[in-house]
Formats: structure tokens, sequence, C-alpha cells
């Protein structure tokens, strides 16, 4: 099934997740031009793992060339913003990654032993990058959360672009990540631009553990 990159919410990552799986060299990164690209002469009309694993939307495939055609003419008449298009898939307002709050903090290489492993309380970290979709999805609700548990748990957001020695270690391989830590141990993670509600579990299972003193 032919493919097409829609540049409306394509992030262009060098390290696209849907070029890493397209088994035929369908989709690659052009460094050049900056931006990933499909080659429909190389599709073979596999399983479409591409479109699956793109966070953002942005790698579609037809079933005929005639509908991609199609498809691309809409989307080069559209008039949706960015945010538009990534409101109408997740069903939430993208915000400002970089942006803090109470009890939200900018955690960085030079403060992540005082401000995360040397923390009395359990902190959740957003690992984020400024190019990255689902990072702007998560923002609202992680700020939003933050506040909520002001006291319980401290939450932190570390730029992966700005400190990669950190997410080198924890072995980030994708974003946005949340690592939740106590005493300096990561207890859970989570992946993804995660609704409010998983987020709160994840949150009322660590504080819980810790009201009992659990390690």
């Amino acid at each position: 099934m032919p493919v097409i990159v829609d540049y409306r919410v394509c992030d262009n990552s060098p390290a696209c997740s849907a070029v890493r799986v397209c088994p035929r060299g369908t989709l690659t990164f052009n460094h050049k031009e900056n931006r990933v690209e499909a080659d429909n002469e190389k599709c073979h009309s596999c399983a479409g793992p591409c479109a699956r694993v793109c966070p953002a939307g942005a790698i579609k495939w037809y079933k005929t060339m005639d509908e991609l055609e199609a498809a691309k003419v809409e989307m080069e008449s559209s008039t949706l913003s960015k945010d538009d298009l990534l409101e109408q898939r997740y069903g939430v307002r993208p915000g400002d990654p970089r942006e803090l709050g109470p009890n939200l903090h900018h955690v960085d290489c030079s403060n992540f032993q005082s401000e995360v492993l040397e923390s009395d309380i359990p902190v959740v970290v957003d690992f984020w990058a400024e190019w990255c979709a689902p990072c702007r999805i998560l923002a609202p609700t992680f700020k939003s959360l933050a506040a909520k548990y002001e006291g319980k748990v401290k939450f932190g957001k570390l730029d992966t672009e700005e400190c990669m020695e950190v997410p080198g270690e924890y072995v980030i391989m994708s974003i946005p990540t949340m690592l939740f830590f106590h005493k300096g141990q990561v207890v859970d993670q989570a992946v993804g631009a995660l609704p409010a509600e998983a987020i709160q579990r994840k949150l009322d299972a660590i504080v819980a553990r810790t009201s009992k003193g659990a390690n």
C-alpha cells in the first residue's frame, strides 16, 4: 500500500520511529532536506508498521495511488494547524513543554542528583524534546497533575536535547517518557502521551506505598 508523509504534523526527527521499522526502506530521513520522505517504488504493501508507530499520525497509507493523490490534495489545501490536527488525534490541545508551574521544576544534568535522586519525596520526571508532538500533548496534563500532587510527588521536566547524559543513563528510547523515582531508584515508568487517569493511577500507587514507608 502506498504511503504519504503528512508534513502538517510530522516532527521530521532523525530518530523517526516509522523510518526505523520500515522493512523495505520506503521511508528514509533526508538529512540534507531535514525531513522524512517516502519512496513508494520501494513499498511492497506490508502490514503498515510505519503508520502504527508514528505518534503524530503523520504516516498514512492507502490502497491505491489514486487515493493517495486525493489525500495529498486535501492535505495541501487544508487550513488546519498542527495543533488542530494533534487535538483531533489525542483529544487534548497541545501545550508548551517548556512551560513550568506550581510543583513543576526544570531538571537538567547539573541538578538531577539533588532534585531527583536526593529528593525526600517521590519524583516523576518527564523526558521531552521541543520537536516531539506527543511531548506537547502531554505538557498540559503533566502541568495540571503537578499542581494537584504538590507536597506528595515532585514533578520535573528534562529536555533531552539540552541534557543527553541522563536519558542515556536510563536508556530512554522514545519520548515522552516519564520515570517515577523514590529514594533515588526508578520504581515505575510510562511512555507516550498518556491520559491523566493513567498517570494518576501510577502516582496514587506510589503515594500509597511511600505513605506506608515502603521502599
